[in-house]
């Protein structure tokens, strides 16, 4: 069964769904660094209170 009307274009709910989809995205990769950047993911090993480096 297809999906285009008789021009072979997509119907504009396709466009809808596949603009949402990329929002949610890129919402979800933006939250995904910011948790990244508060952890401190980019500094590799860190430095405790007592000196010692590790976990």
């Amino acid at each position: 069964m297809k999906t285009s009307n008789r021009n072979g274009r997509e119907p504009p709910s396709v466009g809808i769904a596949h603009l949402l989809f990329v929002a949610v995205l890129a919402v979800i990769l933006f939250l995904l660094g910011q948790s990244m950047v508060r952890h401190r993911f980019f500094q590799g090993s860190r430095e405790h209170r007592n000196g010692s480096i590790g976990q």
